[in-house]
């Protein structure tokens, strides 16, 4: 008899459910979405990169405009191409369009500082994506420059001061000089450096993310230091250079060249082909993902002031030398459109 109860019970229990369900799927309206949808919908968002040229952009910006695409709100690129003046002026007519949000990656720490202050005393809420400038905004996505620093110098401190090393003696193969990331980057190194006192910096020399320049510095290091051990860098695409150097002086199983990247399949063929050793990669395609919530978070809370809130969110980094340069480590632009 209680068997029974209990089987009536349930019996009940469902038919409540099932009438509570609507009969026409149509009529189905998972929680929250309409209100999502209302929120973004035909809201402006404007990225200001350093340059679409750049493996990173190219995969944020793809995964932006799917989001975009996805969900109705328009998603725009103002590309200055490297050039700073250029990139003040695509500031100021965005700034005069008051987009909903802004995103903007920075050359260096104070040129776009006055900038982006205009832009949230405008109301304009503001990402900062992968590069900081010293002016704090809503959110910065992106990476840990300093941890990355610490990264790659330990790499070169368990290589170097290994028994069998040529020597301590390590590079610095820097980027622009007052970028967020070679500024953090080199804190990072400098404690390594402090903690490991038999490692030695012989050669600190900006290559301005160029690969010939890493090459030609590299060539003068070799030259001065035939018995350097490690360099590390600050973007696989330049270091590919200092790589080349190496190979040309046949020093590819003596010298260790550490770096970081977005995770572009280039970065894997340049470890396959032997030009880099180990390349930190913080994949360009997860940062843009987690830049996307920051931009839905915005659009959904349009009366929040714009820099009330400061948020900040480092994202993974995955270390990748040839025994695991494959596979999502690696990916391709037309993956992620």
């Amino acid at each position: 008899m209680k068997v029974l109860k209990n089987t009536a019970f349930a019996a009940l229990a469902a038919s409540a459910l099932l009438a509570a369900v609507p009969a026409q799927a149509d009529d189905i309206e998972q929680v929250g979405r309409a209100a999502y949808l209302e929120a973004v919908t035909g809201k402006k968002v404007i990225f200001v990169p350093l340059s679409q040229g750049m493996d990173l952009n190219q995969a944020w910006t793809a995964v932006w405009q799917r989001h975009a695409a996805r969900y109705g709100f328009s998603f725009e690129v103002r590309d200055p191409n490297m050039d700073t003046a250029a990139g003040i002026r695509a500031l100021q007519g965005a700034i005069a369009e008051k987009p909903d949000v802004l995103i903007v990656q920075n050359p260096d720490v104070q040129t776009y500082a006055r900038a982006l202050k205009q832009a949230q005393d405008a109301g304009i809420k503001i990402l900062q994506i992968n590069m900081q400038s010293i002016t704090q905004t809503d959110s910065y996505v992106g990476n840990d420059w300093i941890e990355m620093g610490r990264l790659e110098a330990g790499e070169l401190a368990r290589t170097c001061l290994a028994p069998d090393a040529p020597s301590g003696k390590i590079v610095w193969l820097a980027g622009v000089q007052t970028g967020a990331a070679n500024i953090y980057m080199r804190e990072g190194l400098n404690q390594i450096l402090a903690e490991n006192p038999g490692l030695e910096l012989v050669s600190d020399q900006p290559a301005d993310y160029d690969s010939e320049k890493a090459r030609q510095i590299t060539e003068t290091v070799l030259q001065q230091h035939p018995d350097l051990c490690g360099i590390m860098g600050i973007w696989d695409n330049a270091e590919v250079g200092a790589g080349a150097a190496v190979l040309a002086a046949g020093k590819q199983d003596q010298v260790t060249i550490v770096t970081n990247g977005a995770g572009a399949h280039t970065a894997c063929e340049s470890i396959e082909k032997g030009l880099l050793d180990v390349v930190y990669n913080f994949n360009a395609p997860i940062q843009a993902e987690i830049a996307a919530q920051q931009i839905s978070e915005f659009l959904q809370n349009p009366d929040r002031p714009a820099g009330s809130e400061k948020t900040v969110f480092f994202g993974p980094i995955t270390r990748v030398d040839k025994n695991n340069a494959s596979g999502r480590n690696c990916w391709k632009i037309d993956e992620l459109k």
